[in-house]
């Protein structure tokens, strides 16, 4: 087996590397792929030496049909793990197993923990991370959860993935729905929930925010429940969203999702044993 690889997509965010930078020190960099627009590439090239850049095919391509390309090119170059990463990440952990307060963490401690992953993804776990921060404080289990959901960054085992997950399915939420996917068929995924994952900005400029609405997260959710009926349900959440430049801000709905991890996978686990 290769080592585990880490691409971080990125896109109009050439100054903005927040993932690469929390990386630096940890002796991952060598194994690090940025992957982004032609335009980009010179740029991003020029920053450090001691990680690797790939300009994707297509510079219009949304972020599902970019993790779809990724997969396929990196099971083409031979690897058979690697992790997915957003490119406005930053890395923390619980104070202690007893402790639910968090923590930094950068250089080799976190590469341990990424090596944590790469240990657990197989054929096994085909699909691992790190848990949200977001609600951390709030999960009882400390080590491995099975299911979970996964956001923002997905380990992958790509002999499974490859032929597993459609990337077509959505333009929005792509992650949650390889997650259930995989579920469904029967592939439990795990989540460790000491270690967390946190977006220091959500929906800042660049990224999926050239494309990403309001209106369209609402609608990719009404698509994702119709999708897995059953697994997926909805909820409406109020928040506040900028209006004009003066920061003069306004109510918005937004159709959060509500995904039944557990259920999808004893479903996915019972009708892989029937296939057997």
């Amino acid at each position: 087996m290769s080592e585990l690889q880490l691409i971080i997509t990125t896109h109009g965010r050439k100054d903005k590397q927040l993932t690469l930078e929390s990386l630096i020190g940890s002796g991952l960099m060598q194994r690090t792929t940025l992957v982004c627009p032609q335009k980009e590439y010179g740029y991003l090239r020029s920053l450090r030496d001691d990680y690797n850049v790939v300009a994707q095919p297509d510079p219009n391509w949304y972020l599902p049909e970019k993790r779809d390309w990724v997969i396929k090119e990196w099971v083409r170059r031979g690897h058979d793990k690697i992790v997915l990463l957003d490119d406005d990440l930053r890395f923390s952990t619980r104070k202690s197993k007893d402790d639910w307060h968090l923590r930094p963490i950068i250089g080799e401690e976190l590469a341990t923990e990424f090596q944590r992953l790469e240990d657990k993804l197989g054929p096994e776990f085909p699909h691992v991370g790190f848990a949200q921060r977001q609600g951390n404080n709030t999960i009882e289990e400390v080590g491995w959860k099975t299911p979970g959901k996964q956001v923002c960054m997905m380990a992958y085992y790509l002999p499974i993935v490859a032929k597993e997950v459609d990337w077509s399915l959505v333009v929005c939420r792509g992650d949650m729905c390889a997650t259930i996917q995989l579920l469904l068929k029967g592939y439990p995924n795990a989540v460790l929930t000491e270690t967390c994952h946190d977006q220091r900005e959500f929906d800042a400029p660049g990224g999926c925010s050239r494309y990403r609405t309001v209106e369209m997260l609402n609608s990719e959710a009404e698509k994702f429940v119709n999708l897995f009926p059953g697994y997926a349900s909805i909820a409406k959440k109020e928040y506040n969203k900028k209006t004009s430049k003066s920061d003069k801000k306004d109510s918005a709905i937004r159709l959060e999702l509500i995904v039944q991890w557990q259920k999808a996978l004893e479903e996915g686990t019972r009708v892989r044993k029937d296939k057997q």
